[in-house]
């Protein structure tokens, strides 16, 4: 995804906070533009396939369009700026990372008299495993499927854990909805589709662990959501992930299931560890917050 910040009459980066869908640049050649870059510079390596073909290409040349015109880029991590320098050559001093940060007002530790509601709501115990994210081909939820089939299967019968995946559809959803109705265990996953924040902060609250397998991400901001609402996480071992989530999660390949089985087993087992990782994830979240990003942007738009 790429956002445009024109200059001129914005002098607030409220548009920052936005859900573009999609790429906007000023026909004036002379307005100084900032864009920011969430994630593409891997589009035409080996995340490709991973993409909507047609949403690949569009997403490629504007970032190629973006890198050479705008005057600062705007990276949401270190990772992406790497990513940004190494893949279409731009100049280190030209990218900014200011990165992404949680709603502290929504995803945050709530009382039992507002969760109990919201588990009523879906149906759900305290045994479960939770996704958030578009359910397409990129976040790698077949994978998650697979690996939480063999954690059933270890478990055996009259195991209570169930998974939870939230999210609208997106590229590749028929082969996941396929995958999960031939699934051996399909009467244990649950699909809510969309789901209010107010909903998926509670449900974060509740959950076991949540899991968030990706592919590829240019900053990954589910993760840190639940590490605000105290739910100790299992990420796919990526770059963004390492710098975001640092040491309050468990890591697993990203294209081995039996990895990510074992990482279930433990969330499933070891309050100990849960706990641990649950305080580092408080931690990670507060280190991120959209009042120091909008002080970096400002700062950078300041002196183009």
């Amino acid at each position: 995804m790429v956002r445009v910040l024109p200059h001129r009459g914005h002098e607030t980066p409220d548009a920052w906070r936005g859900r573009a869908s999609g790429f906007l640049f000023p026909e004036d050649r002379e307005v100084a533009v900032a864009v920011r870059v969430d994630e593409g510079a891997r589009v035409d390596r080996d995340a490709a396939e991973v993409y909507e073909p047609a949403a690949r290409r569009r997403l490629e040349k504007e970032t190629r369009r973006a890198v050479k015109k705008a005057r600062v880029l705007f990276a949401v991590s270190e990772f992406t700026k790497r990513e940004l320098v190494e893949t279409f050559r731009v100049s280190a001093d030209r990218v900014v990372v200011a990165p992404n940060a949680v709603n502290p007002a929504v995803f945050r530790t709530l009382d039992e008299s507002t969760v109990a509601p919201i588990l009523q709501r879906y149906r759900l115990s305290r045994h479960y495993f939770l996704y958030v994210g578009r359910m397409d081909a990129k976040k790698n939820v077949k994978t998650l499927i697979r690996a939480f089939e063999l954690f059933k299967k270890d478990r055996g019968l009259g195991d209570p854990f169930e998974l939870v995946l939230v999210g609208s559809k997106g590229y590749g959803f028929s082969e996941i909805k396929l995958y999960v109705e031939h699934s051996t265990v399909r009467e244990h996953i649950k699909y809510f589709g969309y789901l209010p924040e107010a909903d998926v902060a509670g449900l974060m609250n509740a959950a076991t662990a949540f899991v968030f397998p990706s592919w590829y991400e240019g900053f990954g901001v589910p993760p840190l959501e639940a590490a605000a609402c105290g739910c100790p996480s299992v990420v796919s071992d990526i770059g963004a992930h390492r710098e975001v989530m640092g040491d309050a999660a468990l890591y697993a390949s990203p294209g081995e299931p039996e990895a990510w089985a074992k990482a279930l087993k433990r969330m499933a087992t070891e309050q100990t560890l849960r706990g641990e990782l649950s305080a580092k994830g408080f931690a990670r979240a507060a280190a991120y917050s959209w009042d120091a990003t909008a002080k970096i942007v400002l700062d950078a738009l300041r002196v183009v």
